[in-house]
């Protein structure tokens, strides 16, 4: 999230503890969600066929049953955060819910605040476990290392960190697919920046690209860039660089319902996106989902189900 900092992040969402890898926490579900997942299909290959993204959502720990009752049924992707620091099960129970609700985890680990331990191999070890613990589930997941890069290092330090360790989550199975979420404001007016994040011999190890997009301004006085923008920007960054990448939306919100109903029609009608998450929380530049704006997401929910249903007919 953009002007936030990472610890704030972590404490908001509970990724400062490491996850349990050991019981499950299916009985802490609503019913539904522990029915949920039959039939539903996640990985990019089942979404690129239907066309129709999975719209997610993320949430603090503590408070995502409540606000996922709230929104209703549809959610189709969860984004965790978690850290490599805190060992290779680092939020794995959020993961196995997810799985368990027929969402398509995006879990996004950072490394205790340190590039220079990255890159200097100190977690190594840990990201080949965690990645194994990942693929043992068995279902899609994607993975990113450190979203929004931009203000915590330099490019070139975390295009070297990624060389490290991409190929390392990576082992984790044909089912943990990885990209980056990067600062998506970048593209606004500092496309060349943006591309110093993303050379090509990142886009070559990639399996998805995405960013995490934001409105402009503030609550009160919003500005004029608003996050659905970002997203066919992102699409032409890519195609201008020659590659044609399933997109991520780790995180977006927007101040109004107009703002909210635009960033999810975009989503829905951009091709080749995999997964867009919406920030339900408030803090930084995001403003938990109420009102009008509540009933705009919601809406994005409704035509993703609508029109998955009637594709899957037609296949």
């Amino acid at each position: 999230m953009e002007h936030v900092s990472r610890r704030h992040v972590l404490q908001l969402v509970g990724a400062t503890g490491a996850g349990v890898a050991g019981a499950s926490t299916l009985g802490s579900l609503p019913a539904a969600a522990r029915r949920g997942g039959r039939g539903r299909r996640t990985g990019i290959r089942s979404i690129q066929q239907l066309r129709v993204p999975l719209v997610g959502m993320s949430a603090p720990v503590e408070d995502w049953a409540e606000r996922h009752a709230l929104v209703g049924p549809g959610v189709g992707a969860r984004r965790i955060f978690a850290d490599l620091a805190d060992g290779p099960t680092s939020q794995l129970r959020l993961v196995r819910e997810a799985h368990a609700a027929g969402q398509l985890p995006v879990i996004s680990y950072k490394a205790g605040g340190s590039v220079d331990d990255v890159l200097a191999g100190r977690y190594d070890a840990v990201a080949a476990e965690a990645a194994a613990r990942l693929g043992s589930f068995g279902k899609h997941t994607a993975v990113t290392f450190w979203h929004e890069p931009h203000g915590n290092m330099t490019p070139a330090e975390y295009v070297a960190a990624s060389k490290r360790l991409v190929p390392i989550l990576k082992r984790g199975g044909a089912k943990v697919k990885v990209g980056p979420l990067l600062n998506g404001w970048l593209l606004d007016r500092q496309v060349d920046l943006f591309a110093q994040y993303a050379p090509d011999e990142l886009l070559k190890k990639w399996d998805w690209f995405g960013l995490d997009t934001y409105e402009s301004g503030t609550m009160d006085s919003p500005g004029a860039v608003k996050p659905a923008s970002r997203i066919p920007a992102a699409r032409q960054f890519l195609a201008s660089r020659g590659f044609d990448l399933p997109l991520g939306i780790g995180e977006y919100n927007g101040y109004s319902a107009a703002t909210i109903a635009e960033a999810g029609n975009t989503l829905l009608n951009t091709d080749n996106v995999w997964f867009g998450c919406l920030w339900n929380t408030t803090g930084g530049k995001g403003v938990e989902l109420s009102g009008d704006r509540l009933t705009a997401f919601q809406g994005t929910l409704q035509k993703a189900r609508a029109r998955r249903s009637r594709r899957r007919k037609r296949l």
